[in-house]
């Protein structure tokens, strides 16, 4: 179990940089083209195909799993002082269960997709160029999967009332 729980939080944490560094060439990549377009009336090809298509893909989804696992998902709280602090963790791991099941739901879903988009090679035309767009499919079933994994690795944590450092 402890292989599992560092492996996870290693998979999250680098997933979660992945995503910081596609923020960062977000960045640098939208400032080059509005500076270019602004001094030389030049435009770097395919900047809005690159941000909605990889950028926002890579930002929004690829840290999913690491702020599952730091608890960071929003919660409500609003009966927690009525089942106590043994009632509050059954149904912290009952609430993280259901997350693992409907993250597995989406993860089989975009896995699907992600087949039938590389089978037929998906791209779009920018600039008289086919930029293929099949690999951001496969992002989605990977994230899901591993926010999955995290759910599950983490109802016995809550159970047995253990942080993740106890464990490892």
């Amino acid at each position: 179990m402890d292989m599992l729980i560092r492996w996870t939080d290693r998979t999250a944490v680098l997933l979660a940089s992945l995503g910081a560094l596609g923020i960062l060439a977000m960045m640098v990549h939208i400032t080059l083209d509005v500076v270019l377009r602004s001094t030389i009336s030049v435009s770097i090809p395919a900047t809005q195909e690159l941000v909605t298509r990889y950028y926002m893909i890579f930002l929004a989804l690829l840290p999913l799993a690491w702020v599952e696992r730091r608890k960071e998902m929003i919660t409500v709280e609003a009966l927690a002082g009525v089942f106590g602090a043994t009632g509050t963790r059954w149904i912290d791991a009952l609430v993280s269960l259901v997350s693992a099941v409907i993250y597995l739901v989406l993860a089989l879903a975009t896995w699907d997709k992600a087949a039938e988009q590389y089978a037929i090679g998906s791209y779009v035309m920018s600039l008289n160029f086919p930029m293929p767009v099949w690999p951001t499919y496969f992002v989605l079933p990977v994230a899901f999967a591993l926010a999955v994994i995290v759910c599950l690795v983490r109802i016995p944590l809550i159970i047995t009332h253990t942080t993740s450092a106890e464990a490892v």
